[in-house]
């Protein structure tokens, strides 16, 4: 465990058993190697020669179109909604102080999505993706709302807010497959995005992944001295003087936010909030102040990873990224059920 510089009894400084600088360029070598598989994988056409001009600027064939209009925009997609999920689910884990929460089973997903449906039943319009954007970010700010509003029946616990979150996804989901089903015709094509993908990524989604979600991952590090204090329990957090309140309030809102931005920009991605964190807790304790950007480059490596492994396994069939999510999900998820089940027994 990476240790913050904590000091021993005898005034010596602990030792880092896994360095700052090693871990994160690790991560960072893996990050690289994997862009670079997903940019020039089974390009047709792409030579030695091609590969050194598309570095040189050339811009009028068809592979640097491939290259860089089409692969990079998804890469760059993957890499940002990665860290913006990893980011949702530490917020939502430390506003909870229950690590089984997760964007999918706290209803922002299941809001986030129903709007879409909706929107596009009832709204008439050319720029489907703005309309899709805008649902999306509405519906998981909604299914936030709902979820935290019903925990605060009553006195607050973490155990309530999972609760209500698992109630409000399971309602969303079912209106939003009864949905589907009774308009199978008009809505076939969401089908494919309900699964989460990333085939199609534009230039426009990674602007708006950069001047949207990118800000509000900034504000969830600097909650992270918050998140802290209240990790050791509401009383001793407000004995600290903490705005227990407003830490959870905001927490949610930029959970929302980034869950939103990530649903309407790919489609609902589950299962990355809830193992990234994990994962980073075991390389460098529960320190959010190093947990939440940790889990951001995490997170990317692991969803670009998946989106790889998606479009490598059947090819030239391609897996979306959100079933590739669940498939590796769903088992870790099983996984501290157990281990939680093990640890109260």
């Amino acid at each position: 465990m990476i240790m913050s510089g904590a000091t021993r009894p005898n005034g010596q400084r602990e030792t880092r058993s896994l360095p700052f600088l090693l871990l994160y360029g690790g991560l960072f070598a893996l990050l690289i190697a994997a862009a670079a598989a997903a940019l020039f994988w089974r390009v047709k056409g792409l030579t030695f020669e091609h590969w050194l001009r598309l570095f040189e600027g050339e811009t009028d064939s068809l592979v640097a179109y491939t290259v860089w209009s089409v692969r990079l925009p998804r890469v760059l997609l993957a890499l940002f909604l990665g860290a913006v999920l990893a980011v949702a689910g530490c917020l939502l884990q430390g506003m909870t102080r229950n690590d089984m929460a997760d964007p999918e089973v706290i209803g922002v997903n299941q809001g986030a999505s129903l709007f879409v449906v909706l929107g596009l039943l009832f709204f008439d319009t050319e720029n489907v993706s703005l309309l899709i954007l805008l649902c999306a970010f509405f519906g998981a700010l909604l299914g936030g709302g709902v979820v935290y509003i019903l925990s605060l029946q009553g006195r607050y616990t973490p155990a309530r807010l999972v609760l209500a979150g698992l109630a409000v996804s399971f309602f969303f989901g079912s209106l939003t497959t009864g949905l589907l089903l009774m308009y199978d015709t008009t809505l076939s094509d969401l089908l494919f995005w309900m699964a989460g993908k990333l085939s199609g990524a534009s230039w426009t989604d990674v602007r708006v992944a950069l001047c949207v979600l990118f800000p509000a991952v900034l504000c969830s590090w600097g909650f992270g001295p918050q998140l802290n204090v209240l990790a050791l329990g509401d009383e001793v957090a407000g004995g600290l003087g903490q705005r227990i309140v407003f830490i959870r309030r905001m927490s949610m809102l930029l959970a929302s936010v980034l869950v939103g931005g990530s649903v309407a920009l790919a489609g609902p991605i589950g299962y990355v909030g809830l193992m990234v964190p994990h994962m980073a807790r075991l390389l460098t304790g529960p320190d959010y102040r190093v947990l939440i950007p940790l889990s951001a480059l995490l997170g990317a490596d692991v969803l670009l990873l998946a989106d790889l492994a998606g479009q490598m396994l059947f090819y030239p069939v391609e897996i979306p990224v959100g079933i590739m999510t669940a498939l590796t999900g769903t088992p870790f998820f099983l996984f501290l059920l157990q281990r939680k089940r093990g640890e109260s027994a």
